[in-house]
């Protein structure tokens, strides 16, 4: 899903359910919801491999040779 698409479906959401702006935030460890976890974290830009790699560290980037410019996802917690 693109951030745009998730954005909408967000605002759809809040105007769905206002009472939500002032709920804790949560993910799903995964699909089936085995566990669940509270969102800390702000929004993060990097570059997204796959399953187990998310780069988004400068120096990280710089070792792999990349740069901003090769950002392709938002992490979101």
């Amino acid at each position: 899903m693109k951030l745009n698409e998730y954005m909408t479906k967000l605002q759809e959401f809040i105007m769905e359910h206002p009472k939500a702006m002032d709920m804790d935030v949560i993910t799903s460890i995964d699909d089936e919801g085995n566990g669940y976890n509270l969102v800390y974290g702000n929004p993060t830009l990097g570059i997204f491999r796959n399953v187990d790699e998310f780069i988004s560290h400068p120096l990280d980037l710089k070792d792999e040779g990349s740069t901003e410019d090769d950002f392709n996802a938002v992490c979101l917690n």
